[in-house]
């Protein structure tokens, strides 16, 4: 009788053991089953400035499509306030969770070079890049500018309108009015690059920079006029429009527009690789390159590793002409 009470417990020891066995295993399984649906809901894009610019227009388009690859919905939202830094602040502090995401381009590496920041740009989770191209500047269709020695007789300062005192044409256009000694008055009240184009086309100021995908329209209503090419080649959509290089300050053609998908730090390599294979997946999508060329947008995709590289490089190029930013921002 004894030996039996003595089986009995050891089974019921056993099956005891069998089922907390179970009950992990399958914990586990489902711990790996909610990876493995990620996402299950919306992902936000956060972008750093006012709508109508180029990386506004980017993201909208981007995470259109994006949402098809990742099986759930994107959604874009503007962030504009303190030069760019409060949207960056936000992505940067965000749950590394993968469902915060931005959007961003070497002005930001300025920002933190000049003013030290609540986040660290080399430690955000790069993604992919979804486009590069060469920025424009660009007078009123009847302005008497077109070409830097133009800038040099004009007889009295050259104002130019600008989103941010540290975006890469305004540090550019700084660097050139220090080189070509002409006087260069900076003015940078404006929230957006689309505002700061409608400040060119109002007069207040002779000249102004940005992406194709924000100037196009208005190029092409010949209200503006592009008279620099901000890159290493002329743009075939202007062919007639000389490189900074020509110009003779061929180091300048650095500063192109490249736009960058990137998150908080530490989101995990499995739900970094969903997000850049959803990014590249779309920048290669036949109905996204329709839209993007409508858009005026130069997309050439780069994988996440080597975006790290790029800002690393660019880093060390904006270290340089760290005392041209500060002169002006004074």
């Amino acid at each position: 009788m004894q030996h039996r009470v003595r089986g009995t417990y050891s089974g019921v020891i056993t099956l005891l053991s069998l089922s907390l066995w179970l009950v992990g295993n399958l914990a586990g399984a489902t711990s790996f089953a909610a990876q493995q649906r990620y996402p299950d809901k919306p992902i936000s894009i956060v972008v750093n400035y006012g709508p109508g610019g180029a990386r506004d227009i980017i993201a909208r388009g981007v995470g259109r499509f994006m949402s098809r690859h990742l099986g759930a919905p994107v959604i874009v939202v503007n962030e504009p306030a303190a030069g760019g830094a409060k949207g960056l602040s936000r992505l940067y502090h965000a749950n590394p969770d993968g469902y915060t995401i931005g959007i961003a381009s070497g002005s930001d590496i300025t920002n933190q070079i000049i003013e030290k920041k609540d986040y660290d740009f080399k430690k955000f989770t790069y993604i992919g890049r979804a486009s590069s191209s060469s920025a424009l500047l660009f007078v009123k269709a009847d302005s008497p500018l077109r070409s830097i020695k133009d800038f040099k007789t004009f007889g009295k300062p050259i104002r130019l309108s600008t989103f941010s005192l540290t975006s890469n044409l305004t540090v550019a256009s700084m660097v050139m009015a220090d080189r070509e000694k002409f006087p260069l008055v900076i003015i940078g009240t404006y929230k957006s690059a689309a505002e700061a184009l409608q400040g060119l086309l109002q007069g207040e100021v002779e000249f102004s920079g940005g992406a194709p995908t924000t100037s196009m329209p208005f190029i092409q209503s010949e209200r503006i006029r592009p008279i620099i090419t901000m890159g290493q080649k002329r743009l075939p959509d202007f062919p007639d429009v000389p490189t900074i290089g020509e110009e003779g300050l061929p180091d300048l053609a650095t500063f192109s527009t490249d736009l960058w998908f990137i998150g908080p730090p530490g989101i995990s390599p499995e739900r970094r690789q969903i997000l850049e294979s959803a990014l590249l997946k779309t920048l290669q999508e036949p109905e996204f390159l329709t839209w993007a060329k409508s858009a005026g947008a130069d997309i050439n995709p780069l994988r996440g590793e080597e975006v790290a590289k790029t800002i690393s490089t660019l880093s060390v190029i904006l270290e340089r002409y760290k005392k041209d930013i500060e002169k002006y921002r004074k």
